[in-house]
C-alpha cells in the first residue's frame, strides 16, 4: 500500500472521473461535494481514519461527487489487486475499509433519495425567474458539538465536549473484550456503561444530510430519546430530526443518565439578489 500526500485545496478526484483506488486518511480532512449546475452540496468532512472512495475500486464505476483536501492532506491508497492479495491473505488492513463499505450500503438509498428531494427544491425554488445568483450556493449547517449533560457521562475523558466533523457518527457501548472486532459497525463514541445496560453496542448514529443533521437508532434494545421524543426500540419512529440549537439525546430510558446536549449551528444564509 502506497502513501500520497496533497495541498489544501488540492482535488483528489472530481465527480465523473474514472478512477479505482479507494483512499484512508492518515492526517488532514477531506470535504466530500456534489455539484449539480450551479448548486454545490457538501455531503461529508472526514477526517483522519476515515476511508473514501471505496465504492469507485468496487463498481469501476466514475467517481459519483468529487473530494477535495481541505488541509495538508496524507492517504493511504488501496487499489482493487492490493485489496484482493490482502483478503486471501486475511490482513487486518481490510477491517477499516470493510466496515466503511458496509456502512455505505446501509445508507446510501437514504442519502440518495434526501438528495433527489433537495436538488428538486433548489430547482424549483431557489433560482425563481426573476432572480439571479451571485454565486454557488453551499447547503452546509458547518459543525455540530456534542457534550456530556449529566455527571456519569462528565466522568468518561472519552465523553468529553467535541465538535463532529465526520459522518455518520455512530455510538455504542464499548465492548467488554479490547480484543472484539465487528466490521459492522464503526463506533465512533464508546461509551461504558454497566449492567443492566442502558446502551446497545451499536446504538445510534448522527447522520448529516443535505444540511441538517439527524438521530437515527441502529436497532437499539432501549431506544433513545431526542428532545423527548422516543425513537428505536418500541417507538414508532426510528429516525428523528435535530432542531437549530441545542437538542437532547438520552440513550436508553427515560431515566438513564446517558446523555448529551447536541447544539446545531443554524444554516448560512444564501446568496442571492433580484434582477433590476
Amino acid at each position: 500500500m502506497k502513501t500520497e500526500q496533497f495541498a489544501a485545496g488540492v482535488r483528489i478526484f472530481a465527480q465523473g472521473d474514472c478512477c479505482e483506488e479507494a483512499y484512508r486518511i492518515v492526517d488532514g480532512r477531506v470535504e466530500i461535494s456534489m455539484d449539480e449546475g450551479r448548486a454545490k452540496v457538501i455531503l461529508a468532512t472526514l477526517g483522519k481514519g476515515d476511508i473514501f472512495g471505496e465504492m469507485g475500486m468496487i463498481e469501476r464505476l466514475p467517481r459519483s461527487a468529487t473530494a477535495r483536501a481541505l488541509d495538508d492532506l496524507t492517504v493511504e491508497v488501496i487499489t482493487e489487486e492490493a485489496f484482493n492479495e490482502s483478503l486471501v491473505n486475511g490482513g487486518d488492513i481490510l477491517v477499516p475499509y470493510l466496515t466503511t463499505i458496509f456502512e455505505r450500503l446501509r445508507i446510501t438509498n437514504e442519502r440518495l433519495r434526501t438528495a433527489h428531494e433537495q436538488l428538486d427544491t433548489l430547482r424549483s425554488k431557489a433560482f425563481p425567474a426573476n432572480v439571479k445568483s451571485r454565486g454557488p450556493e453551499v447547503l452546509n449547517a458547518g459543525n455540530l458539538i456534542i457534550e456530556p449533560d449529566s455527571d456519569e457521562t462528565r466522568r468518561q475523558s472519552a465523553l468529553k465536549k467535541q465538535t463532529l466533523t465526520s459522518f455518520p457518527f455512530i455510538i455504542g457501548r464499548r465492548a467488554d473484550l479490547a480484543a472484539c472486532v465487528d466490521v459492522f459497525s464503526k463506533i465512533r463514541l464508546l461509551i461504558g456503561d454497566r449492567i443492566p445496560f442502558r446502551v446497545s453496542r451499536s446504538h445510534c448514529a448522527i447522520e448529516h444530510v443535505q444540511g441538517a443533521y439527524f438521530i437515527q437508532d441502529r436497532g437499539s434494545k432501549l431506544g433513545s430519546i431526542v428532545n423527548g421524543i422516543p425513537i428505536g426500540s418500541a417507538a414508532k419512529d426510528d429516525r428523528v430530526r435535530l432542531r437549530t440549537g441545542s437538542n437532547t439525546l438520552v440513550l436508553g430510558p427515560a431515566n438513564s443518565e446517558i446523555r448529551f446536549i447536541l447544539t446545531v449551528p443554524s444554516l448560512g444564509s444564501s446568496r442571492f439578489e433580484a434582477d433590476s
